[in-house]
């Protein structure tokens, strides 16, 4: 037995998953190898309708791991749904809400455990650390491809809520209860609805308070072609306009980098007074510089004519591929992403 968490359950972790079956079954394997004693923590699997055969995957795994493990399954519902449920029926007074594709180090569970001792408050919340898994080689464009970027926050302390992202976070679950749940409805462009983000902003309301902690890592294994990626950050920005009326706190358009004419003016006001901005960020002359050579090198023509025909060479063809680059492929979606927030303002009107 673990001397420092005896026999109490301390962990829920509320893993909602769809249609991974066998991904998930690695992600269960890794919390299966964690350093903290099993019945310290319990794991609820919720699956949100999933067409594989992922209830069988877990019925198996079930009899194979020292964790209590239960499992949920209900119609297609969307994220925020299958978490909230999740949630609900968790009895451990801390919830880490991991999404079906991170792997965990085996010290993982016990760092957010840790983290929470540090930050007993109950509107404390933990962010773990998540890389892309060095197993992802399948393409060029996965060995390049980073949709987290936690480089970005190195060396930090306390977060901004919008880094409450629900592949690898922990938080009180009776302050969620009080003041949150995940908002349920699917976006009206998809699934892909920023819902965590959105929660952390309502949360935020209520004090929360976001501590990231590097020990509690995880490896993101999620194997995505280039056209399925394209869809996922169009299908952000189809849902952008109605993400921003329940988040319309302009700071996070900066963290964005959504500047236009419409938010420019949004831009001033937070750049001029307090914010959570770090380095470059801070500063307009970077976000004006940074958007001009964007929309140079990323615009309608060069995506089409330029950058697709490369990234398809650069899959059968080795010199190609060595000019390919992590921010080359962030700059080729975020256009992807900003094509479906205009596409939105036809389609929904905002």
């Amino acid at each position: 037995m673990d001397e420092n968490t005896g026999n109490a359950l301390q962990l829920s972790v509320v893993l909602a998953t769809y249609n991974r079956a066998e991904t998930v079954r690695r992600t269960l394997d890794h919390l299966a190898k964690q350093d903290l004693d099993p019945r310290a923590f319990e794991v609820i699997a919720i699956d949100d309708g999933s067409p594989d055969d992922t209830e069988r995957v877990i019925a198996e795994i079930k009899t194979q791991v020292p964790f209590e493990l239960s499992y949920m399954r209900h119609e297609n519902r969307g994220p925020g749904f299958t978490q909230n449920r999740g949630i609900r029926v968790a009895r451990a007074p801390i919830v880490l809400l991991m999404a079906d594709d991170i792997f965990l180090a085996p010290g993982a569970l016990r760092a957010h455990l840790d983290a929470h001792a540090r930050h007993p408050e109950r509107e404390s919340a933990v962010l773990g650390k998540v890389l892309q898994s060095p197993e992802l080689t399948q393409s060029v464009f996965l060995r390049h491809w980073d949709p987290f970027g936690f480089v970005a926050i190195e060396g930090a302390n306390e977060l901004p809520y919008y880094w409450f992202w629900a592949c690898n976070v922990s938080v009180k679950r009776d302050f969620m209860l009080e003041h949150g749940m995940f908002h349920e409805p699917k976006g009206r462009g998809g699934a892909a609805a920023h819902e965590d983000v959105e929660l952390g902003y309502r949360l935020h309301q209520h004090g929360l308070r976001l501590w990231y902690e590097e020990r509690a890592f995880g490896h993101h294994y999620h194997v995505y072609t280039l056209d399925q990626a394209i869809r996922r950050y169009h299908e952000r920005g189809l849902n952008w306009g109605e993400f921003r009326s329940l988040v319309p706190d302009p700071e996070f358009i900066v963290t964005s980098h959504l500047l236009t004419r419409e938010t420019v003016a949004e831009y001033v006001r937070v750049l001029r007074g307090p914010n959570s901005l770090r380095g470059r960020e801070r500063h307009l002359s970077w976000h004006l510089l940074r958007e001009g050579i964007r929309r140079l090198a990323f615009n309608r023509a060069t995506v089409q004519r330029l950058w697709r025909p490369l990234m398809d060479r650069a899959e059968v063809d080795p010199r190609t591929a060595r000019w390919m680059s992590k921010r080359i492929y962030a700059g080729f979606l975020f256009h992807h992403f900003v094509s479906g927030v205009r596409d939105a303002r036809v389609r929904f009107g905002s």
